[in-house]
């Protein structure tokens, strides 16, 4: 119990014990100093010594959290001594080998700390000064941004924003309020509009079941084990050294050592392309499709002409729609994938020489690609999501599908075609062990209708309108329902950062500024924050009970508190509680038990797969724990005691290779379709998707008349097409001649993290140009950079690279929007605020390929960004 109960109060975790305990931490910080880190913060050298002199006299390891969305989950634990945190680590629990690697932490999680004891902690309830409760001019709206901040106590706090909740709710009802993630509190209180984006997973979010896959394509690829027996492994528009942080690069440093082939298809060649020597194929971003089809195109030429390509037993078995003689029984069109490509429809063959103009591989590319494809070659085409948040992209999914098909790449050993994501990146199949829940009352929130994201905004600034209801939640979509939403008045933030990640950004800035409310949980002064009017300060999961998290299909991670909370920071349930009692509600319609208390019930929860073949309790619990814990539950029997999955931060499966734990993904489908069908209306891989097609028809999206039931090339909204006048590829050049993506790199977690001095000092802000599109622009590596887009203009720091192709440019994702008011810029170069709202089709949002210009910036030159004063508010 000693890593549970850590005996620490807020007032002994002052700022300044922490930076002098920080100290000690730089030992762990000398392993960000291969990437070029020097810690920023400076102590004397007598404090730093007597730090040193002993560390681990009279402290305690915790197991601490990692809890960001990065998609490693890794272990992350800290020495508490004094009331400080002096050291950090990793995961020791065992020695590390290939089949029972230990869960190492990336650069972020060695900042962490930095999230938990940063100078920038909002510590107390804030209140803009020129803000007050009654909407209208009080709300003095077109403030929020540019206002000063005051201290303001939580019964002020509490008291006002449920003033404001009350006086909204009863004008407006539950319309009258959004929030993208409603909790339960939100939910009991007044319920809200929520708003939909297909954000991470792209066209994936759209409808995967239907055409056969799992919803968001999660799943379906090989166990780690199996990645030895490929010949080929392509990573599709995937780099998990930077996005998949954690133990599933080395899953593929394995395979590479095993003799594996690695082949990358990215506009970049990116680190983990690097590091496992990987072919490149370099495509422009969002026109993966004309890629895709041309492959297809030569996979039935080559086969046609030499033989043993194209898998036909499989196609004929296991797909529908691919060509005439296996069509789906609802289709409703006389047309087939096969014969779109040979250019059947409309005269034109999709032959690499048609594509290369649009994508921009060579000919010779396409083939060789084409050749790996083919059915005696075990290949696995494994694929992130960055190709498929584009517009243009709904039938990237069925396209991807349907090669892998053609290959027969599925249901057998050294063969796969799935995801490659998160933590499960490399590493498919049913889990070993897994976390267990908390039980919780349900809470419904009253208002049904979802938004698109990027059109709630421009609902919000016309004060309502019309809005077509088409998404449940994320990934669960239905045919429309016109509703009419009157003014949205309120606006919630409560664990999303939905300003800084969702795209339009420049409208939802002017958006939370038309509104009369927002109420923003926050730790620091984020995007969120920055344009509120009361901020509710939150603890970070380093100030709360504990929990348990599913990290992969082999490890389950139990994390404890190592500091009471900081300042008067109050836990998500506390904040609800009090707002629900602020408005004369009972707090227990949203919570019930205690915090410790669901922390017990993850535990007693958590499953291992037992001898049987079942999953089976995982920690031992006795009545002397269920005692000393102060908690309701029944003694269990496991295979490890509470005591030790606590202090060991979780339980890890030990694998071998033969363990008969092994997945094969479809291989239960293709053993036997009839016992095994997959979720499509006919049960098999739909190439040819009717009920798809139909639901995407429904919205009514600009340009649906191009889209069919089977996968086409689309000319997007914006894209590629969009760089020239009149989108005549070849033509004159428009105004914004550059496509323009946002990758996810190791600085931030989506936009958490973008704070640390640590990592800003490590990883610069930059953006990423094409050496010679540079030397064309007249820009030098190092600097400002002026990204003009038909949105918003931005600054960043010139990186220049001949591993980027050509016309293409790199703005990182997550970077915290800082506007400089008289010009209209982001001097910090916000990828979202350099993104419109334009969409098509089925809504798919175009977060990688959007259009722009560069120039060298005539103005005053960016200092590194780590230079910059960071947003502290003083109590």
């Amino acid at each position: 119990m000693d890593a549970f109960d850590v005996d620490t109060s807020a007032t002994n975790l002052s700022r300044r014990q922490f930076m002098k305990g920080s100290l000690a931490v730089a030992a762990s910080a000398a392993a960000l100093s291969a990437f070029g880190c020097a810690p920023s913060t400076k102590v004397k050298e007598d404090e730093g010594a007597a730090m040193a002199v002993n560390p681990e006299e009279g402290g305690t390891w915790v197991a601490a959290a990692c809890w960001h969305n990065c998609g490693g989950r890794c272990v992350n634990k800290v020495m508490v001594k004094e009331g400080a945190v002096v050291r950090q680590k990793t995961d020791d629990s065992h020695e590390d080998s290939p089949t029972f690697p230990q869960q190492r932490g990336c650069v972020r999680g060695k900042a962490q700390q930095q999230q938990c004891f940063g100078a920038d902690r909002i510590l107390h309830p804030m209140k803009r000064k020129g803000w007050k409760p009654g909407g209208g001019e009080n709300a003095n709206g077109q403030m929020r941004g540019k206002d000063e901040w005051e201290v303001i106590s939580w019964d002020e706090a509490i008291d006002l924003a449920c003033q404001e909740i009350k006086r909204i709710s009863d004008k407006y009802g539950p319309t009258g309020f959004y929030c993208k993630s409603p909790d339960a509190s939100i939910n009991v209180m007044c319920g809200c509009v929520r708003g939909w984006d297909t954000t991470s997973h792209g066209t994936y979010t759209l409808g995967s079941d239907m055409i056969g896959l799992p919803s968001t394509d999660i799943g379906k690829a090989n166990d780690r084990f199996d990645l030895m027996n490929a010949e080929y492994i392509i990573m599709y528009s995937s780099n998990p050294t930077w996005s998949a942080a954690g133990t599933p690069t080395y899953y593929f440093i394995q395979a590479k050592e095993a003799g594996v082939k690695f082949v990358t298809v990215d506009p970049l060649y990116n680190a983990s392309a690097q590091m496992l020597d990987a072919d490149w194929i370099p495509v422009r971003n969002g026109t993966d499709m004309a890629f895709m089809l041309a492959t297809a195109y030569e996979m039935l030429r080559l086969d046609q002409e030499e033989g043993n390509i194209v898998d036909w037993d499989f196609l004929n078995k296991y797909t529908v729609g691919f060509d005439a003689e296996h069509m789906p029984p609802d289709a409703k069109l006389s047309e087939n994938l096969k014969d779109y490509v040979m250019g059947t429809y409309d005269g034109t063959p999709k032959t690499p020489e048609w594509a290369e103009p649009i994508c921009g591989v060579p000919p010779e590319q396409v083939t060789a690609f084409a050749r790996i494809l083919g059915k005696n070659n075990k290949t696995m085409l494994l694929h992130n999501y960055g190709m498929v948040r584009c517009n243009g992209a709904e039938m990237i999914p069925q396209m991807l599908m349907a090669l892998g098909a053609m290959g027969g790449h599925m249901g057998k050993s050294g063969h796969a075609c799935g995801g490659a994501y998160h933590a499960n990146c490399g590493n498919y199949g049913p889990n070993l062990v897994k976390a267990g829940s908390a039980k919780k009352p349900k809470t419904k929130n009253p208002c049904s209708t979802g938004v698109r994201q990027p059109q709630l905004y421009d609902l919000i600034l016309a004060g309502g309108g019309e809005v077509l209801d088409v998404s449940n939640s994320y990934g669960s979509f239905h045919e429309p329902i016109p509703t009419t939403l009157g003014p949205i008045k309120g606006i919630f933030h409560v664990t999303d950062a939905t300003l800084q990640t969702s795209l339009h950004q420049k409208a939802g800035i002017e958006a939370h500024r038309a509104v009369d409310f927002v109420l923003t949980r926050a730790q620091f002064m984020t995007t969120n924050a920055l344009y509120s009017d009361i901020i509710l300060p939150v603890t970070t999961e380093w100030e709360r009970p504990g929990s348990v998290t599913t990290c992969n299909r082999e490890f389950v991670y139990c994390y404890s508190q190592v500091t009471e909370p900081l300042g008067e920071a109050k836990t998500d349930q506390e904040i609800g509680t009090l707002l629900l009692e602020g408005m004369g509600m009972d707090p227990k319609l949203a919570y019930d038990t205690s915090e410790k208390q669901q922390f017990f019930e993850q535990i007693a929860g958590s499953q291992v797969m037992g001898a049987s073949g079942e999953m089976e309790p995982l920690v031992t619990i006795t009545a002397d724990d269920i005692s000393e814990w102060g908690v309701e539950g029944e003694p269990q029997e496991g295979i490890i005691s509470l005591a030790d999955f606590v202090a060991n931060g979780g339980y890890q499966f030990e694998r071998t290779s033969d363990d008969g734990h092994g997945f094969i993904g479809y291989e239960d489908f293709v053993t036997d379709p009839e016992a095994n069908p997959l979720p499509s209306a006919s049960g098999k891989l739909e190439i040819y998707c009717q009920a798809r097609y139909d639901l995407m028809a429904s919205f009514g999206y600009e340009g649906i008349e191009q889209y069919k039931p089977y996968p086409t090339y689309v000319v997007p909204v914006v894209g590629y097409e969009s760089t020239f006048k009149d989108k005549k590829i070849g033509g004159e050049k428009s105004e914004y001649p550059y496509i323009m993506y946002n990758p996810h790199y190791l600085r931030r977690s989506h936009s958490v993290f973008d704070n640390c001095p640590w990592l800003r000092e490590t990883w610069a802000n930059p953006v990423f140009l094409n050496r010679q599109d540079a030397k064309d622009k007249g820009i030098a590596e190092g600097d400002t950079v002026l990204i003009e887009t038909p949105a918003g203009k931005g600054l960043r720091r010139a990186a220049l690279m001949d591993i980027l192709l050509p016309g293409v440019v790199g703005v990182p994702h997550g970077a915290w929007v800082d506007v400089d008011e008289a010009t209209g810029i982001d001097r910090a170069g916000s990828d979202n605020y350099l993104i419109g709202a334009e969409y098509g089709g089925m809504g798919v949002s175009g977060y990688n390929n959007q259009i722009c210009n560069i120039k060298k910036y005539d103005g005053e030159a960016l200092e590194a960004d780590c230079d910059w004063p960071q947003r502290i508010v003083s109590a």
